[in-house]
């Protein structure tokens, strides 16, 4: 079945209570001749083990259907729960079908941001995450571990892009749209631009110690203006060390 003919379906099963279509398709971007389509299928709860049957495919089929019932879809890339990791799924996804009640575009909206308790408590945890992958490459370095720093440097990125996006209430991006979401909607402190933020990135992963105390300056400077000056002292007696003072 082709994705049109996909969406045809589900608009006249009274079982299917939406669709959703994610990925590169769903945001229209970066699409490729071999892009497959990446599907969430939301039914209702009564006959979700009967859809499953009649419309989940293989990872890997041309057209990917993960069949989700309501309830699960409205847990689904929840803060805490195993699936956070695929909150980003949701952000700009294309909602092909819906029911009357607009309830599976309101619910993909609502996954597209993190609640500001969530975002913060997030920010936070990244935050130190990062301070602490930093801190290990910097004495690695120190010690001429050369290829551990950069484990270590390397290992620090995800938690610094976790935590420029959640000080803005923002999921972070998979790697694949990074450049899709920084140029639709720029960080807002101008050290993290996007062509800076890839330079950095890539300064970062390559273990380049200087670029990693810049940055370093740069994120406590934005911790602290964000109210988090608190996670950067807990780092005392060190911090001026990991300025690079």
């Amino acid at each position: 079945m082709t994705y049109e003919e996909l969406v045809e379906v589900a608009r006249t099963d009274d079982a299917v209570v939406g669709l959703v279509l994610t990925g590169s398709r769903g945001r229209g971007y970066a699409v490729t001749e071999e892009a497959d389509w990446d599907v969430r299928l939301v039914v209702r709860d009564a006959v979700a083990g009967d859809c499953r049957e009649r419309y989940a495919t293989r990872h890997g089929s041309r057209v990917e259907v993960v069949v989700l019932s309501l309830s699960e879809f409205e847990d689904a890339g929840a803060i805490g729960s195993p699936s956070e990791w695929d909150r980003y799924s949701y952000v700009d996804a294309e909602v092909a079908v819906d029911d009357p009640d607009g309830t599976v575009a309101r619910l993909v909206r609502e996954k597209g941001t993190l609640p500001p308790d969530a975002a913060r408590a997030l920010a936070a945890e990244r935050l130190d995450d990062y301070v602490n992958c930093l801190y290990r490459a910097a004495k690695n370095e120190r010690s001429s571990l050369v290829q551990e720093g950069r484990l270590d440097a390397a290992e620090s990125i995800a938690a610094l892009l976790d935590f420029l996006f959640a000080v803005e209430g923002r999921v972070r991006p998979f790697n694949r749209f990074l450049r899709y979401e920084l140029e639709r909607r720029p960080l807002e402190d101008p050290a993290f631009a996007a062509d800076l933020l890839f330079e950095r990135l890539a300064a970062i992963r390559a273990g380049d110690p200087e670029e990693q105390r810049r940055t370093f300056r740069d994120v406590e400077a934005l911790a602290r203006r964000q109210g988090l000056g608190d996670v950067i002292d807990g780092w005392e007696p060190d911090v001026a060390w990991l300025r690079g003072e």
